[in-house]
């Protein structure tokens, strides 16, 4: 099983910035598997900072998620 990483980048706002970036992404698009343009991290922070949002969930997801992990691993 291939190992991935995920990479968040801060598009920058000067033209020759964004133009940067997206020259990096083209050169990475042979190996990308997904992108997404909308801010996922923010909103699971969001959500997790809600005063009715149970801690047990966010445990028992990382939990799930370090069993992926260990999984995928196994595999390498």
């Amino acid at each position: 099983m291939s190992k991935f990483i995920t990479i968040v980048v801060r598009m920058p706002s000067d033209e020759a910035g964004k133009a940067s970036v997206q020259q990096a992404l083209k050169l990475l698009e042979p190996h990308q598997t997904a992108m997404s343009l909308e801010d996922e991290m923010t909103t699971l922070e969001k959500i997790e900072q809600h005063p009715d949002f149970e801690e047990h969930i966010a445990d028992d997801a990382r939990r799930q998620v370090a069993e992926l992990h260990r999984l995928a691993e196994a595999f390498v």
